[in-house]
């Protein structure tokens, strides 16, 4: 599946934020407030090159005192006065920022716009943009804390912006069948109401809940699906792990997105799982614990919930089970209130909408396969004002017509169903189905024998008994059955998948 979202236009001030956020190392606060007390992002760059040790110190002496004064007008309109202890703390953030500002190819950022976007494979948007969410600015409610300066982007930037109050799934890694079946039940029935989802992209309970949003597509217009969001820990050229990049892939082609507040080449380290966590709490409006153990990163996304004042959600557990233990003792807290069922999405999440796309190009002009470039080399073409004027309402259908036409482009579509003979639908012959179709039929054969339900977990399990190496995962399930379904080969009944009565 291809993915025809065009690329938003890379601005002058998300690329002088993008230099800023390479010199720092995780969520800063120094620079935030530096910045809240500058005129812009821009303004701040061109001081701290001027402050750099290694200038002259008739230049670097004066620049210094510009910074600090910025910083403490930014700390005062951030409702926190300076003391000796943040100013002393402030000079070490100043002296980290200019030793990382020496591994810049250039110290120049508007020539260093391929450079910031993998070639322009990636998209950068910050605050001020029509694709930004601007629920991430709730990060800064309190003066230690730090929102992103811009967000890294693959996939469709609109998607941000698809929904007022998106959900949140989180989980363990080592989920079971269980919290499993919750993230990826949830997820579906969300995106098939039009809801954003947003996770993480590990293996477990992130990936069932971005499997379960995708496969809300299947038998239904693609216009009226929910997208999908996943947050990394490091920069997108080293999203993991390598099992999941099917999924990712999944999410790009169906107008979903990837994102990471954290530049190219930026390795995912263990500690930066932690403040990627906090993006996951801030863009949900609603956040669900699927599966959790007590040591969880999971716990930690609903703390950051709790204390950005999110809905959160737990679903209670076997008591038995350590897997479990998080989620229970949460709701025991109080600090999340209980799931009460899997199937019932209206319980927990705000009316069903279309998704919010109305902007043909999002965040700007359509660049598609092309590099993105400063906002100065493209004035002749846009002017700024442009990436925020809404267009009227029989532009934005024709729009979202085109969209929804290039983007299901390689979708199978319902009407390739088999056509009727002679006043009957045609057979579907197992024999001419792919291989890959056929071993699925036989999984869903075998399980009908020993009477169980035919649930994609049921599935997996038979399949790693008779099929281990062609079936390794819960995303090759749930891939090959979408497509069976679509192709009419299986129905669902209930939470099964039964053979069509066409298939002989």
């Amino acid at each position: 599946m291809t993915n025809h979202s065009p690329m938003p236009i890379l601005s002058r001030d998300a690329l002088f934020r993008a230099a800023l956020t390479f010199c720092l190392d995780g969520a800063d606060a120094s620079m935030y407030a530096t910045l809240k007390g500058a005129d812009n992002a821009e303004h701040v760059w061109h001081v701290l090159v001027e402050a750099h040790p290694s200038g002259s110190s008739t230049i670097c002496g004066p620049a210094m005192k510009k910074l600090e004064r910025m910083f403490i007008e930014g700390m005062i309109r951030w409702g926190r006065k300076p003391s000796n202890t943040i100013m002393n703390a402030f000079h070490t953030a100043v002296a980290s920022w200019h030793n990382r500002m020496q591994d810049l190819p250039n110290r120049n950022p508007l020539a260093l716009a391929d450079w910031f976007t993998m070639d322009g494979t990636q998209w950068i948007v910050a605050p001020g943009n029509s694709c930004w969410p601007q629920q991430l600015d709730d990060l800064a409610i309190r003066s230690d804390w730090a929102p992103p300066l811009c967000i890294w982007g693959k996939g469709d930037s609109r998607a941000l912006t698809s929904c007022d109050k998106p959900i949140g799934i989180v989980g363990s890694r080592d989920v079971t069948e269980y919290g499993r079946y919750v993230a990826h039940t949830l997820a579906e029935q969300a995106a098939a109401s039009g809801h954003l989802v947003v996770s993480g992209g590990a293996m477990g309970t992130d990936a069932a809940a971005h499997w379960g949003a995708l496969n809300a597509l299947h038998g239904r217009n693609q216009s009226n699906i929910g997208r999908t969001v996943a947050v990394f820990a490091g920069g997108l050229n080293h999203m993991g792990p390598m099992r999941n990049r099917a999924l990712f892939e999944r999410i790009e082609g169906q107008s979903g997105a990837l994102i990471s507040e954290l530049c190219p080449n930026v390795i995912p380290e263990a500690r930066r799982f932690l403040l990627r966590n906090r993006i996951i709490a801030a863009l949900s409006s609603t956040l669900v614990v699927a599966q959790a153990r007590l040591r969880s990163g999971a716990l930690n996304t609903a703390g950051w919930a709790c204390e950005l004042m999110r809905e959160v959600y737990a679903a209670p557990g076997d008591i038995n089970q350590p897997v479990n233990a998080g989620c229970n003792k949460i709701i025991n807290e109080q600090k999340a209130v209980l799931l009460c069922a899997a199937t019932r999405i209206e319980d927990i999440c705000h009316e069903p909408h279309q998704p919010i796309m109305a902007f043909d190009s999002p965040c700007g002009e359509p660049r598609t396969g092309q590099s993105q470039q400063p906002e100065e080399a493209q004035q002749a073409q846009h002017s700024p004002q442009q990436d925020t004027q809404l267009q009227r309402p029989e532009e934005n259908a024709r729009n979202q017509h085109r969209q929804h036409s290039q983007t299901t482009a390689n979708i199978p579509d319902l009407r390739d169903q088999p056509s009727p003979v002679n006043g009957k639908t045609q057979a579907i012959k197992l024999s001419d189905l792919p291989e890959s179709q056929r071993l699925m039929a036989a999984l869903i054969q075998e399980c009908n024998k020993r009477h169980l339900i035919t649930t994609p977990d049921a599935l997996l399990r038979m399949a790693k008994t008779s099929a281990p190496d062609d079936i390794t995962n819960i995303a090759t399930v749930l891939e090959i059955l979408g497509t069976m379904e679509l192709a009419g080969i299986v129905t669902r009944k209930a939470d099964a998948m039964v053979l069509s009565e066409l298939v002989a």
